[in-house]
């Protein structure tokens, strides 16, 4: 699979020849790399419907808010797929109480429903959320104007449930790269598509009319507040540049 450091710098090296006065900066090009990235998996993952890019995670709380429910916080971003297809399982042992122990066969499935559809569930004594059928819905946005990104559990509510555990399609954040020698995640085959998408995209950006037109002139109000300053730019491990 081909680094980050290869697809980076191949990209700023051909928008520089195009745009010779662009400030495209590295730390630029890996976020498009990763915006980019995360649409090719997910085009990847309705395509193939493999275990790709599954990652899984052991033991994750469960944690109560104010009213009684349970929930788990996402350890990361998901894919936004159909039918919560983001989340590939849910399991807790009903006989411990936790994932962690007990045989096989005594995991217990979750499924996904939606806040809507879960007034329906109740009301049908087969469908109907418990310990031995429990669902889950998920809340992405906000819980009283506070941020989140939570899987809400329906009938567990009547057991003492510690953690879970999870398999998730998971997509791309620039803050994952912490290292231009670590690999693109995405098939071989598409590192092509890929390079030509980020390429279309940052000639897109240079040619912006704000780009073309110097104005010649400080326009800014002196009178006005400095701006903030900007957040830095992240920083990556590359020492084989350097030398």
């Amino acid at each position: 699979m081909a680094t980050y450091r290869y697809v980076a710098y191949d990209i700023q090296k051909s928008l520089k020849k195009a745009f010779d006065d662009a400030d495209v900066r590295l730390a630029q090009v890996v976020y498009w790399i990763q915006v980019v990235a995360n649409r090719i998996r997910v085009e990847q993952q309705q395509k193939t419907d493999s275990g790709l890019f599954i990652s899984t995670f052991s033991s994750v709380t469960v944690s109560v808010d104010g009213k009684g429910r349970q929930y788990i916080d996402l350890p990361k971003s998901i894919m936004d797929l159909p039918n919560e297809g983001g989340v590939e399982f849910m399991t807790y042992n009903y006989e411990t109480g936790c994932c962690c122990s007990g045989p096989n066969f005594a995991h217990t499935f979750f499924q996904p429903t939606t806040i809507s559809k879960s007034h329906r569930l109740y009301m049908d004594k087969y469908e109907k959320p418990t310990a031995e059928n429990p669902y889950f819905y998920r809340v992405g946005d906000k819980v009283d104007s506070v941020n989140v990104d939570r899987l809400y559990l329906l009938g567990t509510e009547c057991i003492i449930l510690k953690d879970v555990e999870l398999g998730l399609k998971t997509s791309l954040s620039p803050t994952d790269v912490c290292s231009l020698d670590e690999q693109v995640p995405v098939p071989d085959e598409r590192i092509e598509e890929l390079m030509k998408t980020v390429l279309e995209l940052g000639r897109w950006v240079t040619l912006m009319p704000e780009e073309r037109i110097n104005q010649g002139a400080d326009e800014s109000d002196p009178n006005a507040s400095p701006a903030p300053p900007a957040p830095a730019a992240p920083e990556y491990n590359d020492q084989q540049n350097n030398e």
